[in-house]
């Protein structure tokens, strides 16, 4: 069974209320528009210490709206594909009609840890502002490595520190009161316990 057909197969159990949370933040200021031009900076930054993506697997999970979706598919190329998911009904419609028209890029609503994923055949996974948001951060680390194939990486981007996350997730008061970006070290620690030794987080 190929990647597509796998990533086809998803699993449909997501968290039903944070699923309702992000729906409601669809149309929000920090999830619709583009990014700003320190952002696109940053995401450039990430890019630039990478290899060419150019016809590799890119696992995206909680990819929103679709805003690095579509930066993803422009660098994986025709010969590429993005593997994208999130938990947010509304989300996906918003990332379907951003990247609706691309043919390498595969949309599903589904959580990390709950998707049937395409084992060894994925290159890339790139985590976009959605570790803290998680159920189960250490079993979601623990499928990366069985999705990379041999040499493959993860990336771990957030474009505020750990420290502003944190306390505007606290300060919420929602669903997302709980949603913890831990820090550099335990992060490491993490990552280290699941086996993912070739990583770059940036925060």
């Amino acid at each position: 069974m190929s990647y597509s057909q796998q990533f086809q197969n998803t699993h449909q159990q997501v968290n039903t209320e944070k699923s309702r949370f992000f729906d409601a933040q669809a149309q929000a200021d920090w999830a619709a528009p583009d990014y700003t031009p320190q952002e696109r900076a940053k995401i450039a930054e990430v890019f630039h210490a990478l290899p060419s993506l150019v016809g590799l697997t890119v696992l995206e999970p909680g990819c929103g709206t679709g805003r690095l979706t579509r930066v993803l598919s422009e660098r994986v190329g025709p010969r590429g594909r993005v593997l994208a998911m999130d938990i947010s009904p509304q989300m996906v419609q918003k990332a379907q009609t951003k990247v609706g028209g691309l043919s390498n890029v595969h949309l599903r609503c589904a959580s990390m840890e709950s998707c049937v994923l395409p084992w060894g055949e994925v290159d890339l996974v790139f985590c976009h502002q959605v570790f803290p948001h998680f159920d189960h951060q250490e079993y979601a680390a623990k499928i990366i490595p069985r999705c990379l194939r041999p040499g493959g990486r993860l990336v771990i981007l957030h474009l505020i520190s750990s420290r502003e996350i944190n306390d505007l997730h606290r300060k919420a008061g929602t669903a997302v009161a709980q949603d913890m970006l831990p820090g550099p070290e335990e992060m490491r620690r993490i990552l280290d316990r699941v086996g993912l030794t070739d990583h770059r987080t940036a925060q």
